[in-house]
This record gives C-alpha cells, sequence and structure tokens, in this order.
C-alpha cells in the first residue's frame, strides 16, 4: 500500500491511496481512497503528542473492503501530521526497526538484478550515492531489493519522493545517468561535465532516450498506457530543459560545485529577541500576557500549518517561526 500524488502544480495535487497486487505474471494498482489536496483533514489529534486517523475514514475504507492496518496508515499519513507533533513523535517512531535488522539473502539479491528494470537501479543509485556506473550498479543489488513486487506507478511514485531532495544544480547529471549518455561521447569530461557537452547533439539523445523508454514494454508493463507520453517522463523533460544553460536553473548556479548528500540544519544566526518573536506571532504585549503555553502551542501549530515546506511555505520563515515559539514559550504560564 502507498500514498499516490497525481496532478501537477503546487496547489493542484491530489493525493490517492493505492495498492499493487500481482495480476498473473505483472504487477498492477488500484485506487483504494481519493484522499483530495488535504490528507490532514483525515488525521484527528487526541492530545498534544499523539493523534489517530479518523475513525469515520476507517470505517469507509473496511465498508469499502479495504483492510488497512492502522499502523501502516498513520506512516502513509505522518507527513501530514502537524509539524509540532511530528518533531514530539519522530525520536520514538520505528525504535525497533533496526533491531530486526538481518542481511539481504542471495535469492534476494539475486531477484533485484534479475526483476528490476536498469533504468530503476541507476536512478536509485544515482539518489543514494550521487554517481551510477556499470561496474557500481553491479556491486549494490541489495539496494534495488525495495523495488520488488511493486507496480509501476507504485516505482515511480517511491522514486518521484527520493528525487525531491535532489538538487537541482544535479538535474543534469542525474538524467545523464540514468539515460546512460555518456557512452555516446568520448570526451574525458563527459560523465562530469554535460553542460560542458555539445548542447543540439546531446539534446537529441536525450529526447531519444526518452522516446524509447516510452516505448520500452518491460518497463512499463502492467501500467495503463495510452498514446501521449506518459506523465512520469515528462518530468524528465521538463527537468532536462529546466537545467538547460539557458534555463532557470543553470542561471541559478547550476555551475556551483557538487555537495556530498548530507545534511546541513538551518540555524537562526544572532538569536532572536522578544519584541521580534512577538512579531513573528503578530503579538502585542498584552495579547502576549494573556496567553498561557497551550494557547500559544495552538496558535504555533495553526502558523506553523501554514508555512510548513511540506504545505508550499517557505523554510526560512518556518524556521523563524520555530525559534520565536521557542522564545516566547518559556516565559508562559
Amino acid at each position: 500500500m502507498y500514498l499516490a500524488r497525481t496532478g501537477a502544480g503546487l496547489w493542484r495535487y491530489r493525493y490517492v491511496l493505492r495498492e499493487s497486487y500481482r495480476l498473473g505474471d505483472v504487477y498492477v494498482f488500484r485506487d483504494l481512497a481519493d484522499l483530495g489536496r488535504d490528507p490532514s483533514r483525515f488525521i484527528v489529534y487526541s492530545d498534544e503528542t499523539s493523534f489517530m486517523i479518523d475513525e469515520d475514514f476507517l470505517q469507509r475504507l473496511r465498508h469499502e473492503g479495504v483492510q488497512v492496518p492502522d499502523t501502516e496508515l498513520e506512516d502513509l499519513l505522518f507527513p501530514f501530521v502537524d509539524p509540532y507533533i511530528q518533531n514530539r513523535l519522530q525520536p520514538f517512531r520505528h525504535r525497533n526497526r533496526y533491531r530486526n535488522w538481518a542481511p539481504v539473502g542471495s535469492r534476494l539479491r539475486e531477484r533485484a538484478m534479475a526483476e528490476t528494470h536498469v533504468i530503476d537501479r541507476r536512478r536509485l543509485h544515482f539518489l543514494r550515492l550521487g554517481r551510477t556506473s556499470a561496474e557500481t550498479i553491479a556491486k549494490t543489488p541489495a539496494m534495488y531489493a525495495v523495488l520488488l513486487d511493486k507496480s509501476r506507478d507504485e516505482i515511480e511514485q517511491l522514486i518521484m519522493q527520493r528525487e525531491q531532495a535532489l538538487p537541482a544544480r544535479e538535474y543534469q547529471q542525474y538524467l545523464f545517468a540514468v539515460f546512460d549518455l555518456h557512452r555516446h561521447f568520448k570526451e574525458s569530461y563527459a560523465r562530469s561535465m554535460p553542460e560542458a557537452l555539445n548542447r543540439e547533439q546531446l539534446d537529441t539523445l536525450f529526447v531519444d532516450a526518452v522516446c524509447r523508454l516510452a516505448r520500452d514494454q518491460d518497463f512499463w508493463q502492467g501500467f495503463p498506457q495510452g498514446d501521449s507520453l506518459p506523465a512520469y517522463l515528462i518530468r524528465y523533460l521538463i527537468m532536462y530543459f529546466d537545467a538547460a544553460p539557458d534555463g532557470p536553473v543553470f542561471r541559478a548556479g547550476f555551475t556551483r560545485p557538487r555537495s556530498r548528500r548530507t545534511f546541513h540544519s538551518v540555524v537562526v544566526t544572532g538569536g532572536m529577541s522578544r519584541q521580534q518573536a512577538m512579531a513573528i506571532f503578530g503579538l502585542s504585549s498584552t495579547q502576549l500576557a494573556a496567553l498561557r503555553k497551550n494557547d500559544l502551542t495552538r496558535l504555533y501549530r495553526r502558523k506553523a500549518h501554514e508555512l510548513h515546506p511540506d504545505k508550499g511555505g517557505e523554510s526560512e520563515q518556518f524556521i523563524r517561526l520555530t525559534a520565536a515559539y521557542n522564545e516566547l514559550l518559556p516565559s508562559l504560564p
């Protein structure tokens, strides 16, 4: 079971609960429930540190014959939980997951290489390690076990989610590796600097590679195909031409050196005064004096829900809001 994001545009996405299932020799998918544009409406908060899935929604699923373990549905909807509660619960989620860890067996490794498509392996490898080659892909079969027993739709949703962490300046190198375009060039810098290659030749090779993948029946098995290019490939055309030397990604700094895939938290420097914190919440001194901790927490949750990056807000604003909350909370009864 997985949560699929459909549509396009920041405010036009819809979320659909889907599942993959085997039909003959292939895996296909079906819709279980349309969650609309805001899956958070199916989340109920019992107190300030916990949440549950709306019982009416669960009853509707059961009435339609959908048996969903509550914990699995909670995991799928966790990104839509109130950010304050997310921060409180994150350290305690899946605490026992690694206690039951076991290495991937030889049989599963064999399946991971035999039953997955090379395009999928290249994508996962690059998104995980920032590079890819035929030699290194062959040495990491356990990485591709996550692709097994899934429909093409579920695989695309999984990879789309991981692509969200891909820096825009790496778009061309990513697509260059995914479609193995370097094999057409003899230049020593072909793999590391695709933007320096002959643009017209590179454009033609890329479009041809996308069209070949669109016709690849092994890749699309079990996926409903129409006469037009699948939306899952259209996103790569957009990604590619946005990252062109005359495109917005390149102009914004595509040529900056690549960074390793490490996380660096953003720190609000210089501290924050009480007056600045009050201004962020839109509070006067009199209004603040009348608040209790619970009141400020509710106000923080409402504003955090509006500003959270997952909801289309700016990361910097969300971070400053949290800093303001931490500044004011200790002084309240």
